[in-house]
């Protein structure tokens, strides 16, 4: 399998895909960045040094209060999607800038999805119901620093990376 491909777990789902960079200590290397609905995975050109597969479990990914530590930041050439894992880990790629959107779009819906599957409802609440408050629950970027929120839909909530409030 070539680094343009990704061997995707069972019930998993690809959301997006892209030529990207990582950023390291020490300059960078070239390669594919794949998003799922469970993980974020790097994997290398054959030709660069050091790992050619690195993998992040969207579970991993450091929050602090309702606020998911992945931030974007754009230029007029690139788009830089930064997290930090729960162990303090830096992870940094520079993607396609004509990819932003959809990256963030996708970005979203990958930590709402994460979001919905830890809300705790008793069990005696038909199904109907728990669909109705976990389609409540959705990640919006923060307008101040670009951390995602988790908010209910309609309700303001204050990212907790930057103070600014956010709605959903």
């Amino acid at each position: 399998m070539g680094f343009t491909e990704l061997e995707l777990r069972q019930g998993e789902r690809l959301l997006m895909q892209g030529a990207a960079n990582k950023w390291q200590t020490v300059g960078s290397k070239g390669g594919n960045l794949f998003l799922t609905d469970q993980r974020i995975v790097f994997k290398a050109h054959a030709f660069n040094f050091g790992s050619k597969f690195d993998e992040y479990e969207l579970s991993d990914i450091q929050t602090q209060g309702n606020t998911v530590n992945i931030k974007t930041t754009s230029n007029l050439i690139s788009f830089n999607i930064t997290f930090y894992t729960k162990s303090g880990e830096k992870l940094s790629f520079v993607v396609t800038r004509s990819q932003k959107n959809e990256w963030i779009r996708q970005i979203t819906e990958a930590i709402t999805s994460l979001a919905r599957s830890r809300v705790s409802v008793p069990e005696n609440i038909p199904e109907v119901e728990v669909q109705k408050i976990t389609a409540q629950i959705k990640a919006v970027q923060c307008e101040g620093c670009g951390a995602f929120v988790i908010v209910t839909a309609g309700n303001a909530a204050k990212c907790d990376y930057c103070g600014r409030p956010t709605v959903g």
